[in-house]
């Protein structure tokens, strides 16, 4: 019995040492094609380095010797290709890539899609976003798997930036929720007459693509979208509020003063604090009354931005003086003494 026991062990032991055997030499294989591709892929971008700045900077200088013949010359094109998109902003260039791509690389990705290899098929709805290729998204529609996450956040990336009516259709109809991070990329696609739209009827949308649209609307400045914007701070969510305030200080403008009143009363300490920045962009003689209620504030964040939205005016500083001598709020004085040395020390 023990013999045999030693005998089981010893081939389980021969089995291991084979397998592990097996997986070093796959290791090592791999390591040497991979090692192999990088050469010839640098020798391939080397070789035509001065072909491609010949064809993207001059007209009329296109050569078959661009056009890739295997798969590694497709990854070094998709190289050359990606580096000038990321590091080089030029219309002509750009569009001269998505030529190049729909007449040279379409075929290649619309088989790396039907591929049961997902990172291949992943790999290719990157490339068909990065190179424009508007024709392949019925093809990308047909291969993803709609509970795979990844591959819908990337259809949707096609659609912002290929197909933005059927970006906004889908997205209202879109019943599972990405990232709010997830979403502000999305939106970032999109020109502020689509982003007004989807504002428009925002409620139709996730939690979490309502909070990054206001972001994002707010990121891109616009002067339009500032009606939109106001609108959202009769919102029952304080959250949205919050973001709104926050969206409409990063833009710099008030239109009507009496809009942001109330919030110098709000019982959230986020609000008081967002308009006490807001204020910044109204003259002080509409705000002084309002921002010394809220140095007298009981939080602290909220006391500092009211004494520093004052101070920054050129009335500011005789204003704070004033407002120290008239005062019996210790906490208030000292933030008001506070910001003035501050003030004095910078002179």
């Amino acid at each position: 019995m023990i013999e045999f026991s030693i005998q089981l062990l010893l081939y389980i032991i021969a089995i291991l040492l084979l397998f592990c055997g097996v997986v070093m030499i796959y290791l090592i294989y791999q390591r040497r094609y991979e090692e192999r591709k990088k050469h010839v892929m640098e020798k391939y971008i080397q070789n035509t380095k001065i072909l491609w700045q010949e064809y993207f900077l001059e007209d009329d200088r296109f050569t078959v010797t661009l056009i890739p013949k295997n798969k590694i010359q497709i990854l070094a094109v998709e190289h050359i290709f990606l580096s000038y998109l990321r590091n080089i902003s030029n219309p002509i260039i750009q569009q001269k890539i998505y030529t190049f791509a729909q007449m040279y690389l379409k075929e290649y990705y619309q088989n790396e899609l039907k591929s049961r290899n997902w990172s291949k098929k992943m790999n290719a709805m990157y490339r068909i976003a990065d190179f424009r290729i508007k024709e392949l998204i019925s093809t990308c529609e047909v291969s993803i798997k709609r509970k795979h996450s990844i591959e819908v956040f990337q259809l949707f990336k096609i659609y912002s930036i290929l197909e933005k009516e059927k970006f906004i259709q889908e997205i209202w109809l879109y019943n599972d929720s990405f990232s709010q991070s997830e979403y502000k990329k999305l939106f970032s696609y999109l020109e502020v007459e689509m982003l007004q739209r989807l504002m428009e009827k925002m409620e139709r949308l996730q939690q979490a693509a309502q909070y990054a649209l206001i972001d994002t609307v707010a990121a891109k400045g616009s002067m339009d979208v500032i009606e939109g914007l106001e609108d959202l701070l009769a919102s029952e969510d304080t959250e949205i509020r919050i973001r709104t305030l926050r969206g409409l200080e990063r833009i710099g403008i008030i239109r009507d003063l009496e809009t942001y009143i109330p919030f110098v009363n709000s019982s959230i300490w986020e609000e008081r604090l967002m308009v006490a920045k807001l204020f910044r962009y109204a003259p002080l003689t509409y705000t002084a009354e309002h921002l010394e209620k809220l140095l007298q504030d009981s939080n602290w964040w909220v006391r500092s931005q009211a004494a520093s939205t004052l101070i920054e005016d050129p009335r500011g500083y005789q204003r704070l003086k004033e407002f120290i001598a008239t005062t019996n709020d210790q906490y208030a004085i000292d933030m008001a003494n506070e910001v003035l040395g501050k003030r004095m020390r910078a002179v």
